[in-house]
C-alpha cells in the first residue's frame, strides 16, 4: 500500500536509472521509503536507512521463501507441504520443527533479501517511483532490518542487469577516451567482484588505459568491462578529480566480500550484519519468510535503527525546498555550468516534480581528459 500525502521525489526509470537513484541514496545517506511502481501495477517498496537499503516488500510476492527453500536444497516439496499446512509462519515451524537452524535461516533471508533488491535494477524504464524522506513505512513489517554493503548490492544489480540502465551507454560514451585511474579508496572487495571482475581491476591497477584499449585487451567480455567501468564511473571510484567516492566512509563497518563470502545463488556478498527477519513476511502459510521465535522482536521495543533523518554535511537537501536545485547546483557547480541552470534540467514544476532528473552532459569534458561527474 502506497503511503499518502506529497512525495519528496518522484520520476520514471527511463530519466533516471535504478542505480542512479541507489548512488545518490547512497551518497546522501537518505532515510525514507522509495516506491516503485511497474507499468503493471506490481508496487516494490524499500526503507532505506542512512543511504542503504535494509527492507524490500514486492507487491507480487517475488522470490518467496518456501521458494528459496526448494531453490537451494534445503528441504524437500513434500517437507515444504507440510509446513505450509501448518498455517503457521514458515520460519518458525522449520525452526521448531528442527528442520533448520537459525544460522541456515539467516542466510536464506539474506538470498531473498538480495534478490529482491537485485530485481530492481531489471524494472522497465516505464517504472515510476516516489520517494518519501523520513517516512518508516516498513519498520514494523516483518524481522530486522538487513545489512549489506551497498557497493556489493550495486554491483550485483549491475552485474546481472546494468544493461538495463538508459544512461548506461550516455555515460561510457563521456569517459571512452579519459585514461581511467582507479582512486586510491578502492577497496574491490567491497563490491564483491569475482575472479574474472577481478582481472579488470588488476589491469586498471598497472596501468591507466582508456575504456577502448581495456575492451581490446580481452582481459573480461566486453559487457563485463562496460558494466564495471560504469559502475565504478557513477560511484566515482575512477578518480577523474571530481570529489571522493561514495560510501568510503563506510568502509571500517564493512568488511569486504571475499571468495569465503555466503554464496547467494549466482551472487557473491558478505553483510556485516544480518540480523532475522530482514526480508519479511507476507501472509502466513504462503511460503515467505517470517520472523524466528527464539530470536523474535518485541513489538514495543524501542527501535535500535537510527532516527530517519537525512544528512548531507550536516544538513539535509530534502528539507525546506525542492530537492532538484539542491542537486542540479550541486552538479553543475562541479560540472563547471552554470549554477542557475544547468543544461537540461527541467524548469517551472517538472523540476520540483523530477528531483532526480538527468543533467545534460557538457560537449568538451571527454575532450578535456577530465570528465564532469556523472550524476546520480
Amino acid at each position: 500500500m502506497s503511503p499518502d500525502g506529497l512525495a519528496t521525489a518522484e520520476g520514471d526509470l527511463e530519466r533516471t536509472p535504478f542505480a542512479h537513484l541507489f548512488v545518490y541514496a547512497v551518497e546522501h545517506r537518505l532515510t525514507g521509503a522509495l516506491i516503485l511502481v511497474e507499468p503493471t501495477g506490481a508496487e516494490h517498496t524499500v526503507r532505506i536507512v542512512r543511504g542503504t537499503p535494509v527492507k524490500i516488500r514486492p507487491s507480487d510476492g517475488y522470490a518467496r521463501f518456501g521458494e528459496i527453500l526448494l531453490e537451494e536444497g534445503v528441504i524437500s516439496a513434500e517437507l515444504l507441504a507440510e509446513a505450509l499446512a501448518t498455517r503457521g509462519l514458515l520460519g518458525d515451524v522449520l525452526l521448531l520443527s528442527g528442520c533448520l537452524d537459525t544460522a541456515t535461516i539467516d542466510w536464506l533471508a539474506q538470498v531473498q533479501f538480495v534478490r529482491r533488491m537485485v530485481r530492481l535494477f531489471d524494472l522497465p524504464p516505464e517504472t515510476k517511483y516516489r520517494y518519501f524522506d523520513g517516512l518508516d513505512v516498513l519498520a514494523e513489517w516483518g524481522g530486522d532490518p538487513a545489512k549489506v554493503d551497498p557497493l556489493a548490492l550495486l554491483w550485483a544489480g549491475l552485474r546481472d542487469h546494468g544493461e538495463r540502465s538508459t544512461r548506461l551507454h550516455r555515460t561510457l560514451e563521456r569517459i571512452e577516451a579519459v585514461p581511467l585511474r582507479l582512486h586510491p579508496a578502492l577497496e574491490p572487495g567491497r563490491f564483491g567482484f569475482r575472479e574474472g571482475e577481478l582481472a579488470v581491476i588488476d589491469a586498471l591497477q598497472s596501468s591507466t588505459p582508456t575504456l577502448a584499449v581495456l575492451v581490446r585487451s580481452g582481459v573480461a567480455p566486453e559487457m563485463t568491462v562496460r558494466k564495471l567501468i560504469y559502475a565504478l564511473a557513477i560511484t566515482r571510484y575512477l578518480d577523474f578529480g571530481t570529489g571522493g567516492p561514495v560510501a568510503a566512509e563506510l568502509s571500517s563497518s564493512m568488511p569486504p566480500a571475499s571468495a569465503a563470502s555466503l554464496s547467494l545463488g549466482r551472487l557473491q556478498l558478505r553483510p556485516t550484519v544480518h540480523r532475522v527477519g530482514a526480508a519479511a513476511p507476507d501472509p502466513a502459510g504462503d511460503g515467505e519468510r517470517a520472523p524466528v521465535l527464539s530470536r523474535g522482536r518485541r513489538r514495543d521495543r524501542p527501535s535500535s535503527e537510527p532516527s530517519p533523518v537525512s544528512s548531507v554535511a550536516g544538513a539535509s537537501p530534502l528539507s525546506g525546498g525542492s530537492l532538484s536545485a539542491a542537486v542540479a547546483a550541486e552538479l553543475a557547480s562541479a560540472a563547471g555550468l552554470d549554477g542557475g541552470r544547468a543544461a537540461g534540467e527541467p524548469s517551472g514544476t517538472d523540476r520540483d516534480r523530477e528531483p532526480w532528473g538527468p543533467l545534460a552532459p557538457t560537449d568538451d569534458g571527454a575532450a578535456r581528459g577530465s570528465p564532469p561527474p556523472e550524476d546520480p
